[in-house]
């Protein structure tokens, strides 16, 4: 813990500004220099990470457009979406005669089913980019499971979903 806290000290005196512009996000650090004579005694460097803001469900998130930066993986998108080809896959091999049995072997509604069954239909290319974690902030299970305007063309999903 007292790890933490010195660390944390010491980056607060490190960081002599941040600035939220319309583009990104500035960072401005100051570094001390040793005694070495210099007439400057510290040296200031400035990062510039690109973002934007994108509504997520009712929160609002900022999302870095660094290529580098972590992927994060949204467990819930990706259990809904498992679960659609689950359901799909029980309904086309016969493992499931109705929708409404799906439904009472999940303790789910009928209409619930319905609803996420759709999402067992999703284009590959789709799938992959949730998988990695590389989809859009705002492309939440909630997001997609309500969707009603979903495309059944591949490639109109992708348009319609931000992933083309």
């Amino acid at each position: 813990m007292r790890a933490t806290t010195d660390a944390a000290a010491a980056l607060e005196q490190l960081i002599d500004r941040v600035d939220l512009t319309p583009d990104g996000l500035r960072v401005s650090l100051t570094l001390p220099l040793p005694n070495s004579g210099a007439s400057a005694t510290s040296l200031v460097l400035m990062r510039c990470a690109p973002l934007r803001l994108r509504r997520r469900g009712i929160e609002m998130r900022l999302v870095l457009d660094d290529a580098a930066a972590p992927l994060r993986l949204d467990r819930t998108l990706l259990k809904t979406v498992a679960r659609a080809y689950h359901w799909a896959d029980d309904l086309l091999s016969g493992r499931a005669q109705s929708v409404g049995e799906i439904a009472r072997r999940e303790g789910v509604s009928d209409r619930y089913v319905w609803r996420l069954m759709r999402l067992g239909f999703l284009a590959p290319s789709i799938v992959e980019a949730i998988v990695e974690g590389r989809q859009p902030a705002e492309l939440t299970a909630s997001a997609l499971s309500q969707r009603l305007d979903l495309p059944a063309l591949w490639r109109a999903q992708e348009e319609a979903l931000g992933l083309a």
